[in-house]
């Protein structure tokens, strides 16, 4: 074996890781080629120079253009309109006020209409008590879209509308401290121009357009009181009503609760509806609407003075499809009062799950790594361990204490020749006696304890240092502290030498080597030759040294080639490097194949493949440790906002990744992503007593796993 092979001091941890054609016509035209070949080099050159800077915009540009071109076709979809739909709000592409989303290209656009009558001198006709010339709709489209890395701002164009021949007639409805009145309905009678009942927006206003000349009487009714006020109309002209309901209004103050867990908790919500069944074409909403990036969720969401006096029924959400017979509470609304209620709410708890990647934790003393007794030395120069640290004692009664959330736990650390004997509890409770921490042949960043299989809680591992006696062959009873390795799942490690690994064609097989997995290794730069292990799990790791006469290997899984040319070299020697790991398989058996390719990097002195060990393992599902994105969809297709944003927060292992403490009642689709990749599932969310759990499953292999974001 070359001198370049034998292993350094250093380490990695063990699961770390223009055709243009020319044609000359004449010599000056020859001369204008050979300049325009030296520009088109000089061009290709800045091109390459900053081509991500380009792509970059580019891209932001294109999706900006993209964004203009979905701007200009809600602009022409607003000018089809009729008056009467175009001052209307809800969902759906039949009215002038209302938001929906297209998706092109992968990127999510969020399209927002609005629409207002203007003055000749552009002012919204509805703060103004009436102009002298007929007032047109101004039309806005502003379109946004999901972050792309664009720095550019939202896109917005504006059009105008110009009624048809007649007149218009503006009603606001206010309170008796003038403030507009949501939710209102305005009929219009006496006039020779028939038009159906409106109701105002949230600034107490509707608009009626293309009437004939003539008288006209506009009642307004909310909760149980109308009053009404007349106007001549007349043609070209814009006239104004504005009506105070009788008795002056009151407020509603909502505050919100949900059962889970066979516990009452306080809970929040974005927005509020206030139904008064005497008049049951009208759901007045208060509230503001949650979006990714403004989280608007409050335990109290107040309506400000908008309700005549009535028996309103309230329930969370935004339309009829929220509300349910045990979700509701009754709001008796008196003139210059707040009725404050409890709303109920289902419980929705969301539970997202994935395959826990393994955690690692040095030595180093931390909140959560706590040494016990005098003597212990911590060192920062032990070039073989883990981050380069380590920490001993041969103190008795000495311990460290670690504590982690999983259900497997993994104590690392060397085997030398002077160390001793520990004894390892879990949970308080001794699982460990005597374990011999000594060899005779010092190797660094050994499974030294091992324990799998614990529920998916907080634990704690001490290691106690027995002191006084070592086994035979020791010259002292150091107890050594590398790592801990945590996690929600198992894995084994299978050194070179063990018989479930075999080999064919020529190998050396040596030992001696203290920076390698029980200090062994096998190699053979053979074209051809290979190395292969049989395994069951759902994961396997290719442990090798890399060094400056290491060469190509080509990956073979179950017998089909997963990766080719991959390089072993190093400029130094280094061990324990995990080169190719895969995961996400299914849960049986399977062979990795490891065959020398014969070939090697230009700066390698030779062609050698070696094999330190392998590890293997099955995922366990587990709850995420960080919390995900989540986004809600209210699958009632009358809502006007049918997105919700709750915000994101921290898991815990009662209540799952996410836990929701509220949601309206129906049917919701449920998104959370996180690392690149996302799933949905569908929930009922129908208990008000026990709560509803929505599973949503991110781990590898998962059914309806994509990559991507909920945002």
């Amino acid at each position: 074996m070359p001198n370049e092979h034998v292993p350094a001091g250093s380490r990695a941890p063990l699961h770390g890781r223009v055709a243009a054609w020319l044609r000359d016509e004449a010599g000056d035209t020859m001369i204008e080629v050979m300049v325009a070949a030296v520009l088109v080099a000089l061009i290709a050159v800045a091109t390459f120079t900053g081509y991500s800077s380009v792509a970059h915009v580019a891209s932001g540009e294109t999706t900006r253009a993209q964004a203009s071109s979905l701007a200009e076709a809600d602009q022409a979809r607003l000018h089809g309109l009729t008056l009467n739909n175009l001052s209307s709000s809800g969902s759906g592409l039949g009215v002038g006020n209302t938001s929906y989303t297209q998706t092109v290209d992968n990127t999510v656009y969020t399209i927002a209409s609005s629409t207002k009558f203007v003055s000749g001198s552009g002012a919204a006709s509805c703060t103004s008590s009436g102009t002298t010339t007929a007032d047109e709709v101004q039309t806005t489209s502003m379109v946004t879209w999901n972050n792309d890395g664009y720095a550019g701002g939202p896109v917005e164009i504006h059009g105008l509308v110009t009624p048809p021949q007649g007149g218009s007639l503006i009603v606001r409805v206010l309170n008796s401290s003038g403030v507009g009145i949501s939710g209102a309905s305005v009929a219009l009678s006496g006039g020779p121009t028939s038009v159906s009942p409106l109701t105002t927006d949230a600034n107490g206003c509707v608009e009626f357009g293309g009437l004939s000349g003539g008288s006209y009487t506009a009642t307004a009714t909310q909760g149980s009181t109308s009053t009404n006020g007349s106007a001549t109309v007349v043609a070209t002209q814009t006239k104004t009503i504005t009506l105070t309901p009788a008795g002056g209004t009151g407020a509603i103050s909502a505050t919100f609760t949900t059962t889970y867990n066979g516990s009452s908790h306080a809970s929040t919500a974005d927005q509020v509806t206030a139904w008064l069944p005497s008049n049951g074409s009208v759901y007045p909403v208060f509230g503001t609407a949650s979006s990714l990036y403004n989280n608007t969720y409050q335990s109290t969401v107040s309506s400000g003075a908008q309700f005549a006096p009535g028996t309103y029924t309230t329930y969370a959400g935004t339309c009829s499809g929220d509300y349910s017979g045990s979700g509701y509470a009754l709001a008796n609304v008196t003139a210059g009062t707040t009725q404050s209620v409890s709303l109920p709410l289902p419980a929705m708890i969301v539970d997202v799950w994935g395959a826990g990647a393994p955690v690692e934790t040095d030595d180093a003393p931390s909140s959560s790594v706590v040494y016990t007794g005098s003597g212990w030395t911590h060192s920062t120069t032990q070039t073989g361990n883990y981050d380069n640290t380590e920490s001993w004692s041969q103190t008795a009664g000495n311990y460290v204490k670690y504590t982690f959330t999983g259900t497997s736990i993994e104590w690392i650390g060397p085997k030398w020749s002077n160390q001793g004997y520990a004894n390892v509890l879990i949970d308080g409770n001794q699982v460990g006696t005597d374990v011999n921490t000594y060899s005779s042949a010092n190797a660094d960043q050994q499974v030294l304890f091992a324990d799998s299989g614990l529920t998916n809680t907080t634990h704690t591992i001490e290691i106690y240092v027995v002191g006084g006696t070592a086994p035979p062959g020791s010259s002292a009873s150091y107890v050594p502290i590398d790592e801990f390795i945590s996690g929600t799942g198992t894995s084994s490690e299978v050194d070179d030498a063990n018989s479930a690994v075999t080999y064919s064609g020529t190998f050396t097989h040596a030992t001696g080597f203290s920076s390698d997995y029980d200090g062994t290794e096998s190699w053979s730069n053979t074209t051809g030759n290979y190395t292969s292990f049989t395994f069951t799990g759902t994961s396997v790791e290719w442990i090798t040294s890399m060094a400056s006469n290491h060469g190509y290997a080509n990956i073979y899984l179950d017998g089909t080639l997963v990766q080719s040319n991959v390089d072993t070299y190093a400029p130094s020697s280094v061990n324990q490097q995990a080169e190719y790991t895969v995961s996400g398989l299914s849960n049986g058996s399977h062979t990795l194949t490891i065959y020398v390719e014969g070939t090697k990097d230009a700066n390698s002195g030779g062609a050698y493949v070696t094999t330190d060990a392998f590890v293997y393992g099955t995922e366990s599902t587990g709850l995420l440790t960080s919390a995900p994105v989540v986004t809600l969809t209210d699958n009632n297709a009358a809502c006007n906002s049918n997105e919700n944003y709750p915000a994101t927060q921290v898991p815990t292992l009662t209540q799952g990744a996410l836990a929701d403490p509220g949601q309206p009642y129906g049917n919701w689709t449920v998104c959370a992503s996180s690392g690149g990749e996302k799933n949905t599932a569908t929930v009922a969310n129908t208990s008000y007593t026990t709560g509803n759990v929505v599973n949503v499953y991110l781990g590898s292999g998962s059914s309806g796993l994509t990559s991507g974001s909920c945002t």
